[in-house]
């Protein structure tokens, strides 16, 4: 545990000092609770982790402080491991959370909690596994009670509530190209660039590792996270959530399961234990969605063609443009 290397690391990346105090605590209590069991921050496993989540949990103290103050670590130290697992406990925490909130604002408060009453929403820190249960009964209630245009009103709303302002360079880089298709293919471009750093770098994106391999199966697929544009669609897929792993795997299901993404789904994909209904892939929708309303300045429809739940392989989303937008970009 090394506590002024990281109070040192904390201060060349400009945290606060709220932010390095907080991470200390999290360090400490972590070690802590890892001294009970004979065991050490420097030596702790990803089981560590869910143990020391479930302990959060059982005692109150789930707050994303921690678990942020614990991530912010696992970078200072280098342990990609670690630092995956403690972030998977955090991706889409506020899904759900974000959703009842969208369900009052359409329906009403009344309907809402009628629709959600038998559901309890699991704790921060809940491990992956858990999750797919909760989210099918969701889905269940959200079809059983709403007509298709509403479901699909919440489930594209944002859920992962990612800021408009995240998509403003994205915005500019559209204002400054010639045309549509002239700024996919520069942020295509962006896009392998940004692998090949966190390649180079031996860096992860997001919370994957990137080598060789990696980049060649991107660029060549730019529909890949840009997108490519026939008539008046852009069709995008996901990159895969472990691209190195998915592309060396043979099993069925696993290969799904390191497609996947949403921490809500995938571990049923692991286990075939849970049926997801493929209705929820209308979240990811609503990721293209929340982004391009940001690019073109108005809103759009984002519809979900193919989803590894229902058997394809892969996640392939269309952009529907309006006319304006395909004239330009079809002008000799």
């Amino acid at each position: 545990m090394n506590i002024e290397g990281f109070r040192k690391f904390g201060k060349d990346r400009e945290y606060t000092e709220q932010i390095i105090e907080e991470a200390i605590f999290a360090i400490k209590d972590f070690n802590d609770f890892l001294v009970e069991s004979n065991n050490k921050i420097n030596s702790a496993t990803n089981e560590d982790i869910h143990n020391y989540a479930q302990y959060l949990i059982d005692t109150g103290r789930n707050s994303k402080a921690i678990f942020y103050g614990l991530v912010r670590y696992n970078i200072f130290t280098g342990n990609n491991d670690m630092l995956i697992t403690t972030l998977e406990l955090l991706d889409g925490s506020d899904v759900l959370d974000n959703l009842a909130r969208e369900l009052k604002e359409t329906v009403g408060a009344e309907k809402a909690d009628e629709i959600l009453k038998e559901i309890e929403f699991p704790p921060l820190g809940t491990s992956a596994g858990e999750k797919p249960i909760i989210t099918k009964k969701v889905i269940d209630q959200l079809a059983k009670n709403l007509d298709e245009k509403t479901c699909k009103k919440i489930l594209v709303s944002n859920l992962h509530g990612i800021p408009k302002e995240s998509y403003q360079r994205q915005r500019e880089n559209y204002l400054k190209a010639r045309n549509v298709d002239e700024y996919l293919k520069e942020r295509n471009a962006n896009f392998i660039k940004l692998l090949e750093k966190h390649r180079d770098e031996k860096t992860l994106f997001y919370t994957q590792e990137i080598d060789d391999e990696v980049v060649e199966h991107c660029r060549n697929n730019p529909q890949i996270e840009s997108g490519v544009r026939k008539g008046n669609i852009v069709y995008a897929e996901k990159i895969p959530y472990m691209t190195k792993k998915f592309l060396k795997e043979t099993d069925e299901n696993m290969k799904n399961y390191y497609y996947c993404h949403c921490m809500w789904v995938r571990e049923a994909l692991k286990t075939g234990n849970v049926k997801v209904p493929s209705k929820f892939c209308e979240c990811s929708a609503g990721y293209y969605k929340n982004q391009w309303d940001v690019i073109l300045d108005q809103p759009v429809n984002v519809d979900v063609v193919e989803t590894i739940l229902d058997g394809n392989p892969r996640c392939l989303f269309a952009i529907h443009l309006p006319d304006d937008v395909v004239k330009k970009a079809e002008e000799k």
